[in-house]
């Protein structure tokens, strides 16, 4: 890396501070994900790997990545956007699943858990979860990056499933549903002891991975926080009614909230309906909503986002964005608490991109 690349995320840091206080802006904190739909590709030891072929974490060298992920890093860092370039363990995998048993596979373009449909006798505690393998590969990636990058690129969380992702893949979709109906006490239970699995991984990542300016990172999203922060996920909370989610699911997301002094939740617009619900979890710092492909349109998605702000949570938008784009949000969103990454092909795209939206938002 060179000098500059080597100090810019220390320099950054500083503007977060506005971010996560709330502090009035004039425009919101601009970011750009260079192929990031599929952070799959970036790695060579993936490419190899077929269709419907399993993967074993024996197969994942951390010492053989490291040229993919200085490769990635360049092409960030030659958007020079406001958030902080990280790296962090393969965020294809799907760590947490393995670790509790799971058997992974390629998908088309990433990696998926397998359903285990696992019956709730097996799932009295996932405290061995430490003594899998791909819980030992994890750590091991943490180290490797922490020793190759030092301390100037931060080792950032990666992609990490949610309490309803991890039920649903441990039970089976359909099942976690009609089990929240027919015995939602089970649910509640064992949705708050998946909480406890996300806790300690979380901890036992920022233990490895040192701090960044006294602060930790995220590093799909290039968010740094003056602490320790964790991520969070309901992709599956889509599936759920807002009483079946209220009474099953959210006192595990309000555990993890609680055990971090800062957190981000990840959703995509599918799971906008139970917005108030997550609003209710008083911890909860970042509200990271996708504008994702063929889905819900930001006039769509306003009411729910002018909601999150009203209630002066910190949003963090991410999809496709264009120039049209940022006009619309310029008008409808205020820039105080905000970030908006865009997901790009190419540096280039992502270059002239920044141009346009800060001569718009400023």
């Amino acid at each position: 890396m060179t000098d500059r690349n080597e100090t810019e995320p220390h320099q950054k840091v500083e503007q977060f501070y506005s971010f996560w206080n709330n502090k009035p802006v004039s425009a919101p904190l601009l970011g750009f994900d260079v192929g990031g739909w599929f952070p799959f590709q970036r790695f060579s030891v993936l490419k190899g790997i077929l269709e419907d072929q399993y993967i074993d974490p024996q197969r994942l060298d951390p010492k053989a990545c490291i040229e993919d992920y200085r490769s990635y890093l360049f092409r960030l860092l030659e958007v020079q956007d406001n958030l902080v370039k990280g790296v962090a363990p393969i965020p294809a995998i799907p760590w947490i699943e393995g670790m509790l048993g799971c058997r992974i596979k390629r998908k088309g373009k990433s990696f998926w858990a397998e359903e285990r449909k696992a019956p709730y006798e097996e799932l009295k505690s996932f405290d061995s979860f430490t003594s899998s393998p791909w819980f030992h590969t994890y750590i091991q990636f943490v180290r490797t990056l922490k020793r190759s990058f030092g301390t100037t690129i931060p080792v950032g969380i990666p992609i990490l499933r949610g309490v309803s992702d991890l039920l649903g893949v441990l039970r089976g979709h359909e099942d976690a549903i009609l089990d929240g109906l027919e015995q939602p006490e089970w649910v509640k239970h064992t949705a708050l002891k998946l909480a406890r699995v996300i806790i300690q991984l979380t901890r036992a990542h920022h233990r490895e991975a040192g701090l960044l300016e006294g602060g930790t990172v995220i590093e799909q999203y290039g968010l740094w926080a003056p602490g320790p922060i964790v991520r969070m996920q309901e992709d599956a909370s889509a599936l759920y009614s807002p009483e079946l989610f209220r009474t099953c699911i959210l006192p595990a997301d309000r555990r993890i909230a609680q055990e971090f002094p800062y957190s981000l939740l990840h959703l995509h617009s599918s799971s906008l309906f139970l917005v108030e619900e997550f609003l209710s979890v008083k911890e909860i710092g970042v509200f990271q909503v996708n504008r994702d492909v063929g889905e819900m349109g930001l006039p769509e998605m306003l009411p729910y986002l002018k909601r999150i702000q009203e209630r002066g949570r910190r949003l963090f938008l991410r999809g496709p964005f264009s120039k049209d784009d940022f006009r619309w949000i310029k008008e409808h969103l205020s820039p105080t608490g905000l970030i908006v990454q865009t997901v790009v092909s190419s540096p280039a795209e992502g270059k002239a991109l920044l141009e346009e939206a800060r001569s718009i938002f400023t």
